[in-house]
Order: C-alpha cells, then sequence, then structure tokens
C-alpha cells in the first residue's frame, strides 16, 4: 500500500502499469480484477475510499469528489508514469470524469463504463438526493443485509441473472463486505443526488474519451449518446446482451473494446 494523504489499498501495483481502473459503489478493486486480466496493459487497481481495504473514515469531507480526486492524484502521482488511461465503472466514472477535468493534462484517454456526468435536471437530482436518503434509513433500519437486498433487485441489475451462481455469490459476499459507514458517507457526500451535474463542461475534455454501455442498459445508452455528442473526440461501444455493469457481465468483450480503443490511440501517435 501507497503511503499517501489517505492512503487507498492498491491491487496489482506494478512498475510498468499503463493506469488506473476506478470500481463502484459497493465494489472493490476485487470487482474489476477479472476485466483487468484480459487487458492488454497493467492497471492499477485501488480501493476507494470507505471501500475494499482502503480507509472509512467518519469525516464525510473525505468522500467528496474533490476529495477523491485528490487521493486518485496521489495515488497516480506516486505510482504512474503520466500521462496515464484512467477507466472508471459508475460511481467510479463519475469520479473518473471528474479527475480528467480537474487534472486533464495528466490523462491519456478516459474510458467509462456505465458512466454519467450527474444528474442534469434539477427536479430529477432533487428526487434522487431524496432516495439517497431513504437509502441511508434503510441500511440504519434494516442493516447491511437488507440493504444489499434492495441494492441487487434494481432493475438495471436485472441481466445479471443469466450469470453463474459462484460469480453472483462472490459479487455478494463482496458487497456484504463493505463498511457500512463508507455507504452512508458515499451516499450523503458524492451521491448523485448531491453531485453537481458536469453536462456543461463535457465540450472541454480534449483527450480521447471511450463510452461503453451495455445493450440491454437504456438508460446509459441514451447518457451515452448525449454525452458523444458534447465530448468532441469520443466514441461510444454498446456491449451486446449486457446490462449495466458490463465488465461484470462480458468482461472478455468489454476488454476487447477497450484493447482496440488503445492500440488506434497508440497507433495514432
Amino acid at each position: 500500500m501507497t503511503e499517501i494523504s489517505c492512503p487507498l489499498y492498491i491491487s496489482q501495483e506494478q512498475v510498468d502499469s499503463m493506469g488506473l481502473i476506478l470500481h463502484g459503489f459497493l465494489g472493490s478493486h476485487k470487482s474489476m480484477e477479472e476485466l483487468a486480466s484480459h487487458l492488454d496493459s497493467a492497471y492499477l487497481l485501488p480501493d476507494l475510499i470507505g471501500h475494499g481495504l482502503s480507509p472509512c473514515p467518519t469525516e464525510l469531507k473525505h468522500y467528496t469528489f474533490q476529495a477523491m480526486v485528490k487521493q486518485i492524484h496521489d495515488v497516480a502521482s506516486s505510482s504512474l508514469q503520466e500521462p496515464f488511461d484512467l477507466i472508471g465503472y459508475s460511481m467510479g466514472a463519475r469520479l473518473a470524469l471528474s479527475y480528467a477535468l480537474a487534472k486533464q493534462g495528466n490523462v491519456r484517454s478516459l474510458i467509462l463504463i456505465g458512466g454519467s456526468p450527474g444528474i442534469q435536471e434539477n427536479f430529477a437530482r432533487h428526487e434522487r438526493a431524496l432516495d439517497d436518503i431513504r437509502k441511508v434509513a434503510l441500511l440504519e433500519d434494516k442493516g447491511l443485509t437488507g440493504f444489499v437486498n434492495a441494492w441487487e433487485t434494481q432493475r438495471i441489475f436485472s441481466t445479471q441473472r443469466l450469470l453463474s451462481s459462484n460469480k453472483l455469490l462472490a459479487q455478494r459476499r463482496a458487497r456484504l463486505s463493505t463498511n457500512p459507514l463508507g455507504i452512508i458517507s458515499h451516499l450523503r457526500a458524492s451521491g448523485a443526488g448531491v453531485m453537481q451535474p458536469l453536462w456543461g463542461r463535457l465540450h472541454e475534455i480534449k483527450i480521447p474519451v471511450l463510452l461503453i454501455v451495455g445493450s440491454e442498459d437504456e438508460k446509459y445508452i441514451d447518457i451515452g449518446k448525449r454525452m458523444q455528442l458534447r465530448i468532441p473526440e469520443s466514441k461510444i461501444a454498446i456491449i451486446s446482451g449486457a446490462g449495466h455493469a458490463v465488465h461484470f457481465e462480458e468482461p472478455e468483450e468489454t476488454a476487447e473494446v477497450i484493447n482496440k480503443f488503445i492500440r488506434e490511440l497508440e497507433y495514432a501517435n
């Protein structure tokens, strides 16, 4: 583990790592290991604050996007040569996008899996904030098992019912190992309901961007297409038969489109 200001645990730390992969809410570095195993290059897999083996501080200030951008920057500065490739899934994609906007000169390419720049409409964002408050209440009332049960029944994960029971059980065990304090802190400080939307800044991104979505994830297909219109050098890849967590449902296919994107980038340079 690299000693930094708020030290994130880093898996697969190698001297030849080309970038970072950021997991989603209730995930950890283990959530991204299968995808990483199919990529042509080595990547660092940090546990985000409040997840996995990383610290779970009590103060909310460590869970804001500004703080998490600093935490990721500390990891990159100490362990990577810049510019590097940055991959993020869902919550990790929102963080990766935030990082790229803050530190664009340090990033060679940005790959967002099931990513979003936040909720653009004020009313919808307010409704999401209220929903996140209800999630916190559910966790406090029903405990971690009740919270994870509710989380796993969300429509965006419905396509995962076709996966093997062993794979789903491993994912469930990982979710149940998450510190409840970390869950609550993220919902309060960096949930989609409190995140300032970044739609109005997408045109600022000048690096190559790959947007990956599943063919069964209609909401994020729409978001991805709208993002593509606003990001100058971006393309979208739709993975057939997958839902929101394409890297989990179709890791080889997801890695294939990432590898192709990186190869084309390297050939162009």
